[in-house]
Parts: structure tokens; C-alpha cells; sequence
């Protein structure tokens, strides 16, 4: 199976750790580095010429995103769409401890490369608005997500804390109420499911999220899982905790917490938006978040 390692050199853990890749590759694999992004299009349309059939990516979420972004923009150019590993290499890493290697060991990593991969099929979700480029990533947001995120990244990482203690640490305080710059309202028009001032939203394509919270419990076939807490929200600490524990048969829209399944999620809003830990610009303020090809993940 012909093999490309891509690696960025800037992401957290690589770049104070090195590249468990770098170590690893051979004569048979092909290596890019990210450094910089400017030249990942013509590495993507090369891996076509090439008919690369395994990826295996040394990243964050942003770079994964990234990475996964530019293979579907020129999914045509392959005859056999390449599967996909990755490696976790940045400060948070969701998406590898979703659906990607666990650790980032050397010794783990070659074994695990040596070895037999288990499968698994999962789309992404892809932004856009009309006449704009598609984004496609796994995690989407709006609202107070954004601010939290601005939060972790501008104070907790400058500190050195990073990883899922950041993210625990940027929702205990908007949770909290410590800072009111995490919790502002915004406006929004979402589909035929509501329209007014909301707290947030979160849409995903992933089967969890980060230290085990899960915050979707919508029940329709769909592959987006999209959440949404309206400006009315009630006890918005205590049903985290309850999501936190699993227990997603409550029925919380008395609480003005909802969730859904889609196929398709139209938005009409103008606040701040994340996709994997990147803030999007929407000039338009009228965006569809849809799900893309399932892509298949080996692990």
C-alpha cells in the first residue's frame, strides 16, 4: 500500500516532542511538511498522480482539518479516494482520540503501522456559504463555544496549560459565570428550528467528543449531530453534568437545550463561528453546514 506521511512541524506536541513520523517513514513512504501550507494543494494532486491509498497525518484538529479539506477538494483527481490515519500532534487532538491513534509513542505508532488496521467510516461536515469556499472539519460551532475558545487559546495556552485540561478549564468559567465575555447571546435564525438569541450551538460528525462528554441525543438517521441552547436556558451546569454521565433520555427543552439529527442545517447569523478549533468568516451571514462522502479512517 503506497504510503504519504504529512507532518506540521508547528503543530504543539511536534513541535516540542519532533515527528513520530519523521522517525518512522521508509523508502516506499513519501513525507510532506506543512511548512508551510502553501504547498499541500499540489502535494494533494501529486498523491493522486502517485495513487496514494493510505494517508497517515501528524497534527492537531486545525491540521487535520486542513489536510482532509484539501484531499476532498480534489477527490475527483483520484481514482480510489486514499484512506486516512491520524497521529495525534497538537495540543488538543479530538479528532485522533476519536477516530485516530490513541498515542503518539514511536514505538506504539510503528506497531500499529505494522500491523492489521480496524476500519471505520466517518463523514465530515462541510460549511459553506453561497459562492464561498468549502470548509470541512468535525466539529462546528456558534456562539459561546467560539468565545470559550478565544478564551483557552489567548489565556490558558499562553499559560501552558493545554490539552483537554484548556477545554475543561474554558467551560468551568463560562459555566461559571467568572467572565461574561463567554456567555453573550447572540442572534440566530436555524432553519426551521429556531430563530431568536441563542447561547450556542454545536454540530458534529464525530461519534464523541473530549473527556467523554457527549451532548447529543437526537434520534433521526442523519449523520450531523447538532445541539443548540436558546437564550432561555435553565441550569446549564447541572444538564452538562447529567450529559457528562450519560444520561441523554432527560428531556431538556424546558430547559431550552435541544438536539437533532440532520442531513442539512441552514444558518442565518453573523456571530462568531469554530470549525476544530479555527475561526470561519462568513461575510453573508447565510451558511449550510452539510455532511460530506464517508471517509474511511484506519486505527
Amino acid at each position: 500500500m503506497r504510503r504519504l506521511f504529512i507532518v506540521n512541524s508547528l503543530s504543539e506536541r511536534v513541535a516540542r516532542k519532533g515527528s513520530v513520523l519523521h522517525e518512522l517513514y521508509g523508502d516506499t513512504d513519501d513525507i510532506f511538511y506543512l511548512d508551510p501550507f502553501d504547498y499541500l494543494p499540489s502535494t494533494v494532486e501529486r498523491a493522486a498522480i502517485d495513487k496514494v491509498e493510505h494517508v497517515i497525518i501528524e497534527g492537531g484538529d486545525g491540521t487535520v482539518q486542513g489536510v482532509i479539506s484539501e484531499f476532498l477538494r480534489q477527490e475527483d483527481r483520484f481514482a480510489n479516494f486514499p484512506k486516512f490515519s491520524i497521529i495525534p500532534g497538537g495540543m488538543t487532538n479530538q479528532v485522533a482520540k476519536n477516530i485516530g491513534f490513541a498515542s503518539a509513542s514511536p514505538h506504539r505508532v510503528k506497531t500499529k503501522l505494522a500491523s492489521e488496521l480496524s476500519p471505520t467510516n466517518n463523514p465530515l461536515l462541510i460549511a459553506s456559504e453561497l459562492d464561498g469556499p468549502d470548509y470541512s472539519g468535525f466539529l462546528f460551532s456558534t456562539g459561546a463555544i467560539p468565545q470559550i475558545t478565544r478564551y483557552t487559546t489567548g489565556q490558558l495556552h499562553r499559560k501552558g496549560i493545554g490539552g483537554s485540561l484548556a477545554v475543561f478549564g474554558g467551560i468551568l468559567k463560562g459555566i461559571r459565570g467568572d467572565d461574561a465575555t463567554l456567555m453573550q447571546l447572540t442572534s440566530v435564525h436555524l432553519d426551521d428550528l429556531y430563530e431568536g438569541e441563542h447561547l450556542g450551538t454545536v454540530i458534529t460528525t464525530l461519534p464523541g467528543l473530549i473527556l467523554g462528554l457527549d451532548p447529543f441525543w437526537g434520534e433521526e438517521e442523519a449523520p450531523l449531530r447538532l445541539t443548540w441552547v436558546t437564550s432561555g436556558y435553565k441550569k446549564l451546569g447541572r444538564n452538562i453534568l447529567g450529559l457528562w454521565l450519560g444520561r441523554k433520555s432527560v428531556d431538556r427543552r424546558k430547559d431550552g437545550i435541544f438536539s437533532v439529527c440532520r442531513n442539512e442545517i441552514n444558518y442565518s447569523y453573523s456571530g462568531p463561528v469554530v470549525l476544530d478549533g479555527e475561526f470561519l468568516s462568513f461575510p453573508s451571514g447565510k451558511f449550510t453546514v452539510r455532511a460530506s462522502r464517508p471517509v474511511t479512517f484506519l486505527r
